[in-house]
């Protein structure tokens, strides 16, 4: 039996969640179950981060070397860039949401292979534009705090009971 509140694994003969101390309430359906706070709070932080990482796109400095090359290639570039990322993140971010386990995998999946390639943006991002680059720290900080609350156990356990 698992909590609808945290989503942790109790006895099937509990009455109260060993975890949170929330009633435990018999369901038939098992995946019926409420969602952990952990997760959602883990959705919005993603969602945060990417909302973010879209509203900074024009304001990179690859996007800023861009337009001094060629103004009209730069609203294309900028344009594509922010659909295709709304439509890729957006798209694991909510398939996290809906208790999928292999987008929460492959997204942390990403995250970790593009965290070397990102970083020397990062750090020219600091030089060239401090307040930019603190924003993207922040960005950075969002995404990692989403990461570690969508592998505690209360999160894994529901993303176990959603298969």
């Amino acid at each position: 039996m698992f909590c609808q509140k945290c989503g942790a694994e109790n006895l099937s003969s509990a009455k109260f969640c060993k975890n949170c101390g929330e009633e435990i309430v018999q369901v038939r359906n098992q995946r019926k179950i409420k969602r952990p706070d952990k997760v959602s709070l883990a959705v919005n932080l993603l969602l945060v981060s990417l909302i973010i990482g879209l509203l900074l796109v024009p304001f990179k400095p690859s996007s800023l070397a861009l337009y001094q090359m060629s103004p009209t290639w730069y609203f294309g570039v900028i344009i594509f860039s922010i659909l295709f990322s709304l439509s890729f993140a957006g798209f694991f971010i909510h398939m996290i949401g809906k208790g999928r386990n292999w987008a929460r995998i492959t997204l942390l999946v990403l995250f970790i292979i593009s965290v070397p390639f990102s970083a020397p943006a990062l750090l020219r991002s600091l030089t060239i534009n401090p307040i930019l680059g603190i924003i993207d720290i922040g960005q950075l900080g969002l995404q990692v705090a989403a990461y570690v609350l969508l592998f505690q156990k209360p999160s894994s356990d529901w993303f176990k009971l959603m298969k």
